[in-house]
């Protein structure tokens, strides 16, 4: 396989970001029928500048295109971490989450790409004893296992 490099995202960075996210989360890839696609979720292309400039966003690449793709709130929390279907079951996810290291994590669980609930579980985190949140009650807080 490819060497998978991975680093912190900048402002230039942007449009591939939202091509990436637009393909794997909001259906795009649908279409196609790539295996891995889903409709789960939109980010505004304007958010990435946020999650550029004002979080800690770690991306992947393969041959300088983005296979993966992580954002770190300022408060430690990680709310997004993606890896393109392809490039699944190869560690990139265990990777990104090995260098953001967060304290908490905020993930959907009704994922059209599947519950992320054990893979969190299998890197150390248990989820939090706080009730779902969101307005659909879909969101679980995880926790880094102490001890």
């Amino acid at each position: 396989m490819d060497q998978i490099q991975y680093r912190l995202a900048n402002e230039s960075d942007i449009p591939a970001i939202v091509a990436f996210v637009d393909f794997w989360l909001a259906g795009r890839g649908l279409a196609d029928g790539v295996p891995g696609s889903a409709h789960d979720y939109f980010v505004p292309a304007g958010r990435h500048l946020k999650f550029v400039t004002k979080y800690t966003t770690i991306i992947a690449l393969v041959e300088n295109c983005i296979v993966g793709w992580s954002v770190k709130t300022h408060k430690g929390v990680l709310i997004h971490l993606l890896v393109a279907g392809p490039f699944r079951h190869q560690g990139i996810g265990s990777k990104m989450l090995e260098l953001m290291d967060p304290s908490t994590i905020r993930s959907k669980m009704d994922q059209a790409a599947g519950d992320p609930a054990k893979f969190y579980a299998k890197r150390g985190y248990t989820k939090a004893a706080n009730p779902p949140q969101g307005k659909k009650h879909n969101i679980e807080l995880f926790e880094k296992a102490r001890g």
